[in-house]
């Protein structure tokens, strides 16, 4: 009887060190696969079943927080250039994301199971390690590049940009791209930094606050054309 009972309290010590360890790390969920029925059907059967239901073609249905939250696709529906389209996108740790898509922008919406809550998500959604906040990428059409920005986890946006840096002087042209855009321990966001032209090495910025703006810091200065 001991026996099981030591068993048994050291499965639920290594069941919480899990947890625990899971809860200190990022959460990322993207959208793949857009507008393929069936590996969405695919990924519902396999992330999200009796969560997640594609009620008819047009119509997703969520279960969170105690409700039944649907979204409904807009007319015309098989127009390529119709309103709003909706894709069951990824389901974990308790977040589902659901593409939003339209003419103009590819994003979607994060949604908590635990409070039913639904906020503005993205294409890519990466949750910070203590789950206070989340990072959004989505593509708006005709843009070389994603905006990407920082929402508090009930939704409220407090920063929103490109993935590149601005060139200080020419405005609409890029002094370098963003990619590998990562939550540190700490809690800032990340990236790495690559001038547009030239073959300077490429490095590590992070997105600070200084007089009230938010800005990707070290800059450097990279080479025009």
């Amino acid at each position: 009887m001991n026996k099981v009972i030591r068993l048994a309290g050291a499965m639920l010590v290594a069941m919480a060190s899990a947890t625990a360890h899971a809860a200190n790390l990022p959460l990322d969920l993207e959208c793949s696969d857009s507008g393929n029925p069936a590996k969405e059907a695919a990924r519902i059967k396999t992330a999200a079943p009796g969560v997640v239901t594609r009620e008819s073609k047009h119509v997703l249905k969520v279960l969170a927080g105690g409700k039944t939250l649907s979204f409904t696709d807009e007319p015309p529906y098989d127009d390529p250039y119709g309103n709003m389209r909706y894709e069951f996108c990824a389901r974990k740790e308790g977040f589902i994301l659901v593409r939003a898509e339209d003419i103009y922008l590819s994003t979607g919406k994060l949604i908590n199971e635990a409070t039913g809550a639904v906020t503005d998500g993205g294409e890519r959604v990466t949750l910070s390690p203590d789950r206070r906040a989340y990072f959004t990428s989505s593509q708006p059409d005709g843009l070389d590049g994603s905006v990407w920005a920082i929402h508090a986890l009930d939704g409220r946006k407090s920063w929103e940009g490109y993935s590149f840096i601005p060139h200080p002087v020419k405005a609409g042209h890029m002094a370098a791209t963003l990619s590998d855009e990562r939550w540190e321990a700490n809690g800032e966001l990340s990236a790495q930094a690559t001038c547009f032209y030239g073959k300077s090495a490429p490095w590590r910025v992070k997105l600070v606050k200084s007089d009230g703006a938010w800005d990707w810091r070290p800059r450097r200065t990279c080479p025009d054309a």
